[in-house]
């Protein structure tokens, strides 16, 4: 009698454009073509007054957005002074008493922004829970500080978005964070250029959608992981146009990105450098083309098994919120009809999956802390 083995398939998990999803690890003769680290790109050109310049760095960053859709972002020009203090002040704010962070617990705020507990986000269902904390806040027309208009045609940008704590003891977050979102913010708008420039597009193509974009900054702490069962942010990808990411020194990464072949593979933190990925609506207007790559933090140490304290300050870019973006004429396929999608819906409903991913059974938040 003839007997037959099944090969038994192993499976990685995530969440991609807010759907389950789930890619094969491939080994041996089944690999295939993949990355198996993220580029170095060195930014300086991104300030050179000559076009040629900007072309040349423009068709390395092209090139990583088509293969990878990370990478490292070398000598990007704002200040490490900066930087130092804005992780000086989420350190001291994530220390600060429960009570007081959550003044601003974001289940208070329409847009999600504001504190957010231990255990609250699970975007890996087979986990307890992402095993972080962190406060989010981002485009606000009645934040002096972001000196901007309300826009007519959107009647909720006259309304708050953010939240800040109002105690004598975390008076000083607010500016700090200001401080690193004006800068973050200045450098997005001369990389959405050089994105231009990567996809054969004037450098301006994208100023219009961009007038008023959607913005965040995500402080986050990801505390020592005491399981490897744990996660500190379950695999997914970002619901924006593009993110940077300033990272913590730590001895071990806890950053990794998922190749072709289902493997995780490490972004380390590197001094003087931003992580770059490209999100899911420059996936979408390319066709698919540039990728939106699966990522996730695990904060353990290899060395020990545990990992150390992480700080993470993710700045995301979207279009303006009224803005109608679809698929780029050049990556059309001819006969193919293409939808056309409004940001801030699209953005809204992103958002809704991952406020409710977190929820128990009865709707309430779970207040349990590692």
């Amino acid at each position: 009698m003839a007997t037959t083995t099944e090969t038994i398939s192993e499976y990685v998990h995530y969440h991609d454009g807010g759907i389950p999803g789930k890619r094969r690890v491939l080994t041996g003769v089944d690999a295939k073509p993949t990355f198996n680290a993220v580029p170095k790109i060195d930014m300086q050109r991104i300030y050179s007054p000559h076009l040629a310049d900007r072309q040349q760095l423009a068709d390395e960053v092209g090139a990583a957005c088509r293969d990878i859709g990370f990478f490292y972002a070398v000598n990007h020009g704002i200040d490490e002074e900066l930087l130092d203090q804005t992780f000086d002040a989420v350190k001291k704010y994530f220390d600060l008493p429960m009570e007081v962070k959550m003044e601003c617990h974001n289940q208070k705020a329409e847009k999600f922004r504001g504190y957010e507990k231990f255990l609250e986000g699970k975007l890996d269902p087979s986990t307890r829970g992402d095993l972080k904390e962190g406060f989010l806040m981002g485009e606000d027309f009645t934040d002096p500080e972001q000196k901007l208009s309300p826009i007519p045609s959107l009647a909720a940008t006259s309304k708050p978005r953010n939240q800040w704590p109002t105690h004598p003891t975390a008076l000083f977050f607010r500016p700090a964070i200001y401080n690193y979102y004006n800068a973050m913010l200045s450098f997005s708008r001369r990389l959405l250029r050089i994105f231009a420039l990567a996809l054969a597009l004037p450098e301006d193509h994208f100023d219009t959608l961009t007038t008023h974009p959607m913005t965040n900054v995500r402080a986050v702490h990801y505390p020592p992981q005491p399981s490897p069962a744990d996660v500190g942010i379950g695999a997914h990808t970002d619901f924006c146009w593009f993110t940077l990411v300033c990272q913590s020194r730590t001895t071990s990464p806890a950053l990794e990105v998922l190749n072709g072949n289902g493997m995780w593979i490490p972004v380390d933190h590197e001094p003087h450098t931003f992580v770059v990925n490209i999100a899911d609506f420059l996936k979408l207007v390319t066709g698919g083309t540039w990728a939106s790559t699966v990522h996730r933090v695990r904060n353990i140490s290899k060395e020990s098994g545990m990992g150390e304290e992480r700080y993470s300050m993710p700045f995301f870019f979207s279009p303006n919120e009224d803005a109608k973006v679809s698929v780029l004429e050049r990556f059309r396929k001819e006969g193919k009809e293409y939808d056309e999608f409004v940001v801030g819906e699209y953005f809204q409903q992103r958002l809704d999956i991952d406020r409710t991913t977190h929820l128990d059974r009865d709707g309430q938040v779970e207040n349990t802390r590692a």
